[in-house]
């Protein structure tokens, strides 16, 4: 009779298997970084694609609400329709963001008009970066869209910086003290004169009418006069 074989058993494989890292996920770790992986970039990236595709999205907005409004398209289902309540109750916004939206394009497509001829093919990305301009008048807007290009030397526009042109904080000067306290001397002048002024009114509405002749209202007119012509002694 032969002597069973001894059988060893096999030690069942982990369920848990460590995941293999990258040099530099290993090194970030060690740094206390953040390691992120090649799933995490590749999500980045999707999303980014998202953004960029849609950024865009509020030129698109601004010019389909400018046709409707410009024909009164709404009022193809409902005579009666303005267009504030068409945009409140069919798209769930105020006609503040609609009018906003209508601003930018127009905004847009006039710094397009303008400046596209001269070979210039950056504009605005965002309702952010547009909406300073929009406050601007019509002649205005190419010319401060064409300071911020210069001011940002081919970098990144970000918003700030066209509210900073736009506001015209960027080339703002200080005022002179001198000429600041001119203006204030002659504000107070002008108060102490139209007080002077308020106090014969007063004066006069204080006399009986029975006493208040033309006489005394000529007095009354001449020196009023005089407090307008700096003649007041």
């Amino acid at each position: 009779m032969s002597r069973p074989e001894k059988v060893v058993a096999k030690a069942d494989k982990a369920a848990w298997q460590p995941t293999v890292q990258s040099k530099a996920e290993v090194a970030a770790a060690s740094q206390g970084k953040p390691a992120f992986t090649a799933e995490d970039k590749a999500l980045l990236a999707k999303q980014e694609t998202v953004i960029a595709s849609n950024v865009g999205a509020f030129l698109l907005l601004g010019e389909a609400l400018s046709i409707i409004k410009g024909r009164n398209l709404q009022k193809v289902t409902d005579p009666n329709l303005t267009f504030d309540h068409y945009c409140e109750t069919k798209w769930g916004f105020g006609q503040a963001y609609a009018y906003r939206l209508i601003a930018g394009y127009e905004c847009v497509k006039r710094l397009k008009d303008g400046l596209s001829p001269n070979g210039v093919t950056l504009f605005p990305a965002n309702e952010a970066q547009v909406r300073p301009l929009t406050s601007l008048p019509a002649d205005e807007q190419v010319k401060a869209w064409s300071a911020v290009l210069k001011k940002a030397g081919g970098g990144n526009i970000r918003a700030a910086m066209v509210e900073e042109v736009a506001s015209g904080s960027a080339g703002k000067t200080v005022e002179p003290k001198t000429a600041k306290s001119a203006v204030d001397a002659a504000a107070r002048a002008d108060h102490k004169k139209l007080m002077t002024i308020a106090k014969l009114v007063e004066k006069a509405k204080q006399v009986d009418p029975a006493e208040l002749n033309l006489k005394k209202l000529v007095d009354i007119l001449e020196k009023i006069d005089k407090i307008l012509k700096d003649e007041e002694s």
